[in-house]
């Protein structure tokens, strides 16, 4: 009897150590966000595609390095790194994942502690202005 007790202890600590590696491997997409709900004023112009990062970062991969999007406050994402959306603080799509972006805004020099996924700010930061165009 003690050993049928010791098995189903283990077993009974197996399987939420097993839940939790599963629901690890999986990252969480996640968008860099601003402290401000206005789109970019700026008016350059970036081109890219919309993807993520093997850590769950919405970026913008160009013909250089992946540039770090920061979308207004209240932009959230969801959907998975095999297919995700971008909605804006009304809940309205703005962007899809693969999707060909020009999007206006301009870089920022650096990521600020106001603003949500510090993670996410890797290589060059890009403050979402107006999207141009996806396709």
């Amino acid at each position: 009897m003690h050993a049928q007790w010791s098995r189903l202890v283990i077993l009974g600590l197996a399987v939420p150590l097993l839940t939790l590696a599963c629901a690890g491997s999986s990252s969480a997409i996640r968008l860099a966000t601003s402290d401000s709900p206005q789109l970019s004023t700026m008016e350059a112009l970036l081109r890219g595609t919309l993807t993520v990062d093997g850590e769950g970062c919405v970026q913008a991969k160009t013909s250089g390095d992946p540039v770090t999007l920061v979308w207004p406050q209240g932009y959230t994402v969801k959907g998975d790194s095999k297919s995700f959306e971008v909605l804006d603080a009304g809940k309205n799509v703005v962007a899809r994942s693969g999707s060909f972006l020009e999007v206006g805004g301009g870089g920022a020099d650096s990521f600020k502690d106001t603003w949500t996924g510090h993670s996410c700010a890797k290589g060059q930061l890009w403050m979402v202005g107006t999207i141009l165009g996806t396709d």
